[in-house]
């Protein structure tokens, strides 16, 4: 069943290029993220059915805070892939791993084993890549690299609420109910939308709901598989390969979904963000070891 972590790292990259997509074509930051969130929420309440049992409502607080770090992710992510590219943006996705482990060993002070330094020095040298490789590509590309970390540090700590309390409220139920505060929260985006919903181009609203249904759909089939399957070190191994495919479907067949980023950058430039991502896979791959 290892092919179910597969198949969500490779559609991560297009949920993300579909997103840049619709902001491009006229959807806006806000707008575009409030009709996505929605999607996303729809996906996920499909798990409702495999709940094994009703929820402990006692342990609602919980999925709540959850929530509300699931939702800030959410608002950075979509601020990184508005400031800088995918093939950027969507490998550093995979640091999130780090701070799961870091905030783990947080919440259930350990020593921190010499593996996880490595790895993150190792996820260090990823970004330093995946920024350009030089200081100066590194500053032009500073936006995206900062918001795609506060992204990965909320997405890790909802992470971890998710791993060490969700069993009290119910694993389905408690991830249901994050992706529920993150549409709620959505609600605030109305009164800064740049003009009302309805005007929004209908190019814009399908890819904007396509890319929050891909976001949905491969968090959902990675949540289910580990919560029902279990080899959660396994799943998250090969669940990091995201990190390779973003790089590699901006710079193979990105151009016939509509992005232009390996052209515009050249072969030299996407080389260096595959090596990077590459990098990045070994920081994962040597945190989970």
């Amino acid at each position: 069943m290892l092919f179910l972590p597969l198949a969500s790292a490779l559609i991560y990259p297009f949920g993300a290029l579909f997103l840049k997509r619709a902001m491009g074509e006229g959807g806006g930051l806000l707008r575009t993220g409030f009709l996505s969130n929605f999607a996303l929420f729809v996906v996920f309440a499909v798990s409702l059915p495999f709940a094994a049992s009703a929820p402990d409502w006692r342990y609602l607080p919980w999925a709540l805070l959850g929530g509300l770090c699931f939702f800030g992710g959410q608002v950075f992510t979509f601020l990184a892939i508005r400031s800088g590219d995918v093939s950027v943006q969507s490998p550093l996705m995979g640091v999130k791993v780090i701070f799961v482990a870091l905030f783990s060993f947080f919440l259930k002070p350990d020593e921190v084993p010499a593996l996880l330094w490595a790895g993150s020095g190792l996820a260090a040298a990823a970004i330093f890549l995946l920024g350009g490789a030089s200081l100066r590509a590194f500053r032009k590309n500073a936006r995206t690299v900062l918001w795609s970390l506060v992204a990965c540090a909320c997405f890790g700590a909802s992470d971890t609420l998710a791993s060490y309390r969700s069993s009290d409220f119910g694993p389905v139920p408690f991830v249901v109910v994050m992706v529920a505060v993150v549409a709620a929260g959505s609600l605030a985006f109305i009164p800064f939308f740049s003009a009302p919903l309805r005007s929004v181009p209908k190019p814009a609203v399908r890819l904007a709901l396509l890319g929050g249904a891909a976001v949905g759909l491969q968090g959902l089939i990675l949540n289910l598989a580990l919560a029902f399957l279990g080899q959660a070190t396994a799943m998250n191994i090969i669940y990091s390969t995201r990190a390779l495919w973003g790089v590699l479907l901006v710079w193979l067949i990105g151009h016939k979904l509509g992005n232009h980023e390996a052209a515009l950058h050249g072969h030299a430039v996407m080389a260096k963000r595959l090596a990077g991502a590459l990098l990045l896979t070994a920081a994962v791959v040597t945190v989970f070891l």
